[in-house]
């Protein structure tokens, strides 16, 4: 990732603290968002996350795998105001083979154990979201576009 290391720092702390982040995908023409326990690569060019394949948001995935992808670590405080930070990952959703020796799959689970069987069940799919942007919103109004392509 081309950016200032600070800024890199900042966004690694984010994505290893959080474990849920909220998911938007496209149902025909309108917006749907889920809330989804993810895990982030550490070149933070990917986000994988599990779904059962009977949800309206895998649905939505297969009909058009471009999501917007949104981690904060927002209090419900007025520092907020201040001190939150939100990032918007723009991206495309990819299935990924269920492998207990993956990458990936070693990375979720290590964040997220109590979904072990969860993963491992048939009617489940595991997802990566391939990042080609961010948008990271600071100190309420100051935004910062990455690109990564």
């Amino acid at each position: 990732m081309k950016t200032n290391p600070s800024l890199e720092d900042k966004l690694k702390k984010l994505f290893i603290s959080q474990k849920l982040g909220v998911l938007a995908t496209q149902q025909k023409k309108n917006p749907y968002t889920s809330l989804v326990a993810f895990a982030c690569s550490d070149d933070m060019r990917q986000f994988v996350f599990a779904t059962r394949k009977a949800t309206r948001k895998f649905a939505n995935i297969i009909s058009n795998p471009s999501v917007s992808f949104f981690i904060d670590n927002r209090s419900n405080r007025v520092v907020d105001f201040r001190k939150a930070i939100g990032v918007t990952a723009l991206g495309s959703v990819r299935q990924v083979r269920k492998n207990k020796n993956s990458k990936l799959m070693k990375l979720y689970l290590s964040k997220h154990p109590q979904l072990g069987s969860f993963l491992a069940s048939q009617s489940c799919a595991f997802l990566c979201i391939d990042v080609k942007s961010f948008y990271i919103v600071e100190r309420f109004q100051n935004v910062t576009e990455v690109h990564l392509e």
